[in-house]
């Protein structure tokens, strides 16, 4: 098993054994976050176990980056968000991955960064999440819809 942990949610979603997960594209994985305080939250990882953008070869890199783009691009379609947020972080899970946050209208703290929402601290901090199977089956059916809408291939779609 891989020390790796977001290789092994990759597994996971191939295993058939991630309930949020969307889809496999060439570069990547998208899978919507199990904390949907943020209505829509996806994240999108790198197929490849790099720490950094700038370890992908040029071609994967640009492919990457352009499957990134449209797959926030299918977000906003899906869930029509005032602004989407884009953050490739890393400092606990150093495998690339770009975290998609859609900022709604009714957002409590709009202005602000995910990260000053206390209320949202508390429900990641607790492990809080969306237990409404048919729920989280609209959000990721919503969304792999726009997914497929976008100029990405589809390798893979997750029940």
């Amino acid at each position: 098993m891989s020390p790796c942990e977001v290789c092994r949610i990759q597994q996971r979603m191939e295993d058939g054994d991630d309930p949020w997960a969307v889809a496999r594209l060439r570069s990547g994985y998208v899978g919507l976050n199990a904390n949907q305080f943020y209505r829509g939250y996806t994240f999108f990882s790198a197929r490849a176990c790099v720490t950094e953008l700038f370890e992908l070869e040029g071609n994967d890199r640009a492919l990457h980056l352009h499957e990134m783009t449209e797959v926030a691009h299918a977000l906003h379609r899906a869930f029509r968000p005032r602004k989407l947020n884009y953050e490739a972080l890393g400092n606990s899970a150093p495998h690339l991955h770009w975290h998609l946050v859609p900022r709604h209208h009714d957002d409590q703290r709009a202005g602000a960064p995910i990260w000053e929402n206390l209320d949202y601290l508390r429900t990641a901090w607790t492990g809080q999440h969306e237990d409404d199977p048919a729920h989280r089956a609209t959000l990721r059916d919503t969304l792999l819809g726009e997914l497929r809408n976008a100029d990405v291939e589809i390798e893979r779609t997750f029940p």
